[in-house]
């Protein structure tokens, strides 16, 4: 049954992350985020202290990104983002992996980075972004197994850069059917339509990572980047 545009918008992560974005626009972002009743305002970490400012006594949730768009950070300047970034006033933080240690096959490495991870997240929701638009079966597999035992609160299926590519149905369904009921599901890159974001819901999508939302919730055209 499909979710109106009202309660879609409850699941949308308002998201605007171009290093272009400056400060009248993350207050323009952070005001749609109040309109439109979306779920939360994701912005670089930069921006966390003025979405936390101008967010106070509402309902959105300031969430910010670490180890993005490339995840190739060291894990201790990964988990030190992460506890500086909530520090701020983050209250979710999606984190990338390492994706070169997957397709290498280093996974011991990546398990204890995201331990590392999972751990300085303390008791903020953190969010795996797995960017499986660029990895085989296998490795899309292992990197969904690996992320629920360090204890994600939720897996992304990307970042909605670079090579992560779209969300789709088909990898929605596939983290829905990996992850046990605990663990959550996120969609992002290339939501732009209402449709589009109920077919993906539909799917096992819990939330929504969009630069369209307002697009998404008010019938216009999507035009954004991811």
């Amino acid at each position: 049954m499909s979710e109106t545009p009202e309660e879609i918008a409850g699941r949308i992560q308002h998201t605007e992350v171009r290093p272009t974005a400056d400060q009248e626009r993350i207050e323009e972002l952070c005001e749609e985020c109040i309109e439109y009743g979306f779920d939360g305002a994701m912005i670089q970490a930069c921006w966390v202290p003025l979405a936390k400012e101008r967010l106070e006594g509402t309902d959105v949730t300031v969430c910010s990104a670490v180890g993005f768009p490339m995840g190739g950070d060291r894990p201790l300047s990964k988990a030190g983002a992460i506890r500086d970034v909530i520090a701020a006033g983050a209250e979710e933080v999606d984190v990338m992996p390492n994706i070169g240690f997957v397709k290498s096959g280093r996974d011991d490495e990546v398990r204890r980075e995201m331990n590392l991870l999972v751990e300085a997240s303390g008791d903020a929701t953190i969010k795996a972004m797995l960017e499986l638009g660029a990895l085989t079966d296998d490795e899309a597999e292992r990197i969904v197994d690996m992320a629920v035992d360090a204890g994600f609160d939720y897996v992304k299926n990307s970042s909605g850069w670079g090579e992560g590519g779209k969300a789709t149905v088909e990898r929605i369904e596939f983290l829905r059917e990996r992850v046990p009921d605990d663990v959550r599901v996120k969609a992002s890159g290339g939501i732009k339509t209402l449709e589009g974001a109920n077919e993906l819901v539909d799917a096992g999508a819990v939330l929504l990572g969009a630069s369209s939302g307002v697009e998404i919730v008010t019938g216009g055209t999507g035009d954004g980047e991811y």
